[in-house]
């Protein structure tokens, strides 16, 4: 089954296989997230985070044996696209899952509070929980201060009666409660995987429905794509503030700067395009907007003067539809 899954994320377009890793295990490294954007394969990010870095080799290596996946000099392609398809078949990917929905952080702390209803409502206060993870014990506990049972339990049962028969059922059987233990298994990446499926759908009812107090304190809401330095960055260039002077202000490097700002571009932000480029600059880059997945050494070369920010932001608004047309 990690075959299956892999070769869903390779095409004719050349990629690194550590990129590929790294989107499944969510390392959020600009360059693994540019690419994973080239492929339009973000919404993926930390999708099997537990993937071990051996397995994912030894899949890579089956894959090219069986003739999948080939080497080039550029980077990995798929060399068989009925193969993906069938793959595809085999194992569907997660569409409801999206990494800011923080589901894999969402299931642990759902499956429990089930637990905790479930035992609550038979007045049992000694039991083993399912989980001995620390982190989601009190994640629950402070939950479980702050909620009505009553109201918590007609909140699930009202989610539920909105969720696909088939996803509640998937979820009760992976329930555990008072004398009760759901029959499923998590033993095979299909299984996992569906198991994703069932908790995003959920979260999406559950987000659809802000006045189910309960249920949203569990989830907590979408989680940041960046981090709190990202966010200020980010508020400081669009209220005007130059690169050099944000860096000053965050006591940040100029490279990381530029990373902060790039990635909030790829997950969709407004910046002040006109602030990075001179007027030739930005002439040159207009008549490059065809060219613009061209290799960035390329790009750069054309562009005399030019910096990587430059060209990375470029065509990362290029490929989103976003670089402006006429003047920026």
């Amino acid at each position: 089954m990690l075959d299956d899954l892999l070769i869903q994320f390779f095409n004719a377009q050349p990629r690194r296989l550590a990129a590929v890793y790294l989107l499944l295990t969510g390392k959020r490294t600009l360059s693994v997230l540019y690419a994973a954007m080239q492929h339009q394969q973000l919404q993926w990010l930390q999708v099997y985070p537990t993937l071990d870095r051996a397995d994912y080799q030894a899949a890579v290596t089956r894959l090219q044996k069986q003739g999948y996946l080939q080497e080039t000099a550029t980077g990995w392609v798929l060399a068989d696209t009925a193969a993906q398809q069938a793959a595809a078949a085999r194992l569907p990917l997660p569409h409801a899952y999206h990494a800011e929905l923080g589901v894999h952080d969402f299931s642990a702390r759902f499956f429990l509070a089930v637990q905790v209803l479930s035992e609550a409502s038979y007045g049992q206060k000694a039991y083993r929980p399912l989980t001995n993870d620390w982190v989601v014990q009190q994640a629950v506990r402070a939950w479980w201060a702050k909620s009505q049972p009553t109201a918590a339990v007609a909140e699930l049962t009202a989610a539920f009666s909105q969720l696909p028969d088939a996803t509640a059922t998937l979820l009760t059987r992976h329930m555990v409660g008072h004398g009760f233990v759901g029959p499923g298994s998590l033993a095979t990446v299909a299984a996992q995987f569906a198991e994703l499926e069932a908790v995003a759908e959920l979260i999406t009812v559950i987000a659809a429905h802000p006045q189910w107090q309960a249920l949203n304190r569990l989830w907590g809401g979408k989680q940041p794509i960046g981090s709190a330095t990202m966010y200020q960055a980010l508020a400081l260039s669009q209220a005007g503030w130059p690169k050099a002077q944000i860096g000053q202000r965050l006591k940040l490097k100029p490279s990381t700067v530029d990373e902060h700002l790039l990635t909030a571009a790829i997950y969709g932000a407004q910046l002040p395009v006109a602030s990075f480029y001179s007027p030739a600059q930005f002439a040159q880059l207009q008549a490059l907007v065809p060219r613009a997945q061209e290799a960035y050494q390329t790009l750069l070369a054309a562009v005399p003067g030019s910096e990587f920010f430059q060209i990375r932001l470029f065509q990362i608004l290029c490929f989103t539809g976003r670089w402006p047309s006429g003047n920026a």
